[in-house]
């Protein structure tokens, strides 16, 4: 059937998967934190449907989810096991290779629902009761065969975490791999993956269609594009308006990064160009001096032993010149890659962006996005500026200032404070108090809220993110506040 797209999408990391990463991906969340996610109108889980996660391990073997250890300890223990230093232990923290490739698998979601559910109807609405639905024989199976693929494509011992959710809105699974150079035994990106980005991007196409010919297709999934090209094409109009908030909110917070991103990158750049410059001139250097020795040996006169001497000291610094060299380069292309990937990140953003805002069919759509594009830009213009600057000089008792201020929690729950501000800018009072109680925030008095007739636009978008700040702050840490 038409339009039955599989979905892939990869992601490299530096950093590992953090704790708060992996309680996610195997759902070991206690009974609040499972409240707190279910009543957050912005959430996309249904705790009725959470037992119906699963994972696939070695040998194919579908089972519960094993919260047991995470998925950083489950690496750990298998590099360990198999003798492979994992590079980014360096306790000087100066080198971050790509060690772990982030998968994702699914496809549209009539398909993707018909393999888990069947013909059973899962109710989408929020707070819905999901708890009669059962998990199909076929999601199963067609997660085996993923798992089945990665395995045979990259080496099943590579595989850390397979996870397959079915307590979202759409059906998927999560593969987190390392990149294991076999020959070497050691993990390595550009083995595995490419040595290029041309190189890099050209594998990951192979893969999409080698995914659909050994796999999807048997699955009824056809050739699909990566997720940012799908994501927003396989939604009915009214899940769109549910969405909006959420959609616009990631896009804009996503686009904010992937440009801090760029700067950092294009600052490291800058910095690594000359120190190779530098090594360079000190190789020529060196080199040059090494030459001269080399013709004043057998010269009458000379003290022999000394020119030795220092042409062995000189033979010592050449070697650890080129050393040097050898990873300042590397760390260039990884800048120059990082660069060109968000750049590329960001075009497709721009498109993503088109896509949805072709999809609005009423003013107040179109007004909600605005709102919550210059709220957004309002907001992290006002993070930017106060917090950049002092962040590298803050002692222990400034940084509890902070966090007595209530500043910390506004930097740290960005997403929870712009979602209640952009309720407040629509004078949806009601739901704005309702998001931040369900959220766990702070019982404040908006009777009489509104817009003054003599604020502008900027002075009213501020206004509400200060006030949103405030209702968002856990109950029993309010600080009041003027107006």
């Amino acid at each position: 059937m038409a339009g039955r797209k599989q979905v892939m999408d990869m992601r490299s990391e530096t950093g590992g998967v953090s704790q708060k990463e992996s309680d996610e991906q195997q759902r070991n969340w206690t009974a609040q934190q499972w409240k707190k996610k279910a009543a957050d109108s912005l959430a996309n889980y249904d705790p009725t449907r959470a037992k119906l996660n699963f994972e696939v391990v070695r040998g194919g073997v579908v089972q519960s989810i094993d919260t047991s250890k995470s998925i950083a300890q489950k690496m750990a223990e298998n590099l360990a096991a198999r003798g492979i230093r994992d590079p980014n232990s360096n306790a000087d923290g100066k080198r971050k290779y790509r060690t772990l490739a982030k998968f994702i698998f699914g496809g549209n979601r009539e398909r993707m629902h018909e393999l888990a559910f069947g013909t059973q109807k899962v109710d989408l609405t929020k707070g819905a009761d999901n708890s009669g639905i059962t998990r199909c024989q076929e999601i199963e199976d067609w997660a085996r065969d993923v798992y089945n693929f990665m395995a045979k494509r990259y080496g099943e011992d590579n595989i850390i975490s397979f996870y397959v959710h079915l307590d979202e809105k759409n059906p998927h699974i999560h593969c987190t791999m390392v990149p294991v150079d076999i020959a070497r035994n050691r993990i390595s990106w550009r083995t595995v993956f490419g040595s290029t980005i041309e190189a890099e991007s050209a594998n990951m196409t192979a893969l999409h269609s080698e995914l659909v010919e050994q796999v999807n297709k048997k699955w009824g999934l056809e050739r699909g594009s990566n997720m940012e090209e799908t994501k927003a094409r396989h939604r009915s109009t009214e899940e769109y308006k549910r969405e909006l908030v959420s959609e616009v909110c990631d896009l804009e917070t996503t686009r904010q990064g992937l440009l801090r991103q760029i700067r950092r990158a294009e600052i490291k750049l800058k910095g690594i160009s000359t120190m190779i410059a530098n090594l360079r001139e000190r190789k020529q250097a060196i080199q040059d001096e090494i030459d001269e020795i080399a013709r004043q040996f057998g010269q009458d006169g000379c003290d022999h032993a000394a020119l030795a001497s220092r042409m062995a000291a000189l033979r010592s610094e050449l070697e650890a010149v080129k050393d040097k060299l050898f990873l300042r380069q590397q760390m260039l292309e990884d800048a120059e890659r990082t660069i060109l990937a968000a750049r590329a990140r960001l075009a497709a953003l721009k498109q993503e962006h088109a896509e949805i805002r072709e999809h609005l069919s009423t003013d107040f759509n179109y007004k909600t996005t605005e709102l919550q594009k210059n709220l957004l830009a309002t907001y992290n213009d006002m993070v930017t500026s106060s917090w950049e600057p002092v962040r590298p000089t803050l002692s222990e008792h400034q940084q509890h200032l902070l966090d007595e201020s209530g500043f910390t929690h506004l930097t740290d729950n960005a997403a929870g404070v712009l979602n209640c501000a952009l309720l407040l800018s629509l004078n949806c009072i009601r739901e704005a108090t309702a998001y931040a109680e369900s959220n766990g925030g702070s019982t404040v008095n908006n009777t009489g809220w509104g817009r003054d007739k003599d604020e502008d636009d900027e002075q009213w978008w501020r206004r509400c993110i200060a006030r949103s700040a405030a209702m968002m702050r856990p109950g029993g840490k309010k600080r009041q506040r003027g107006r």
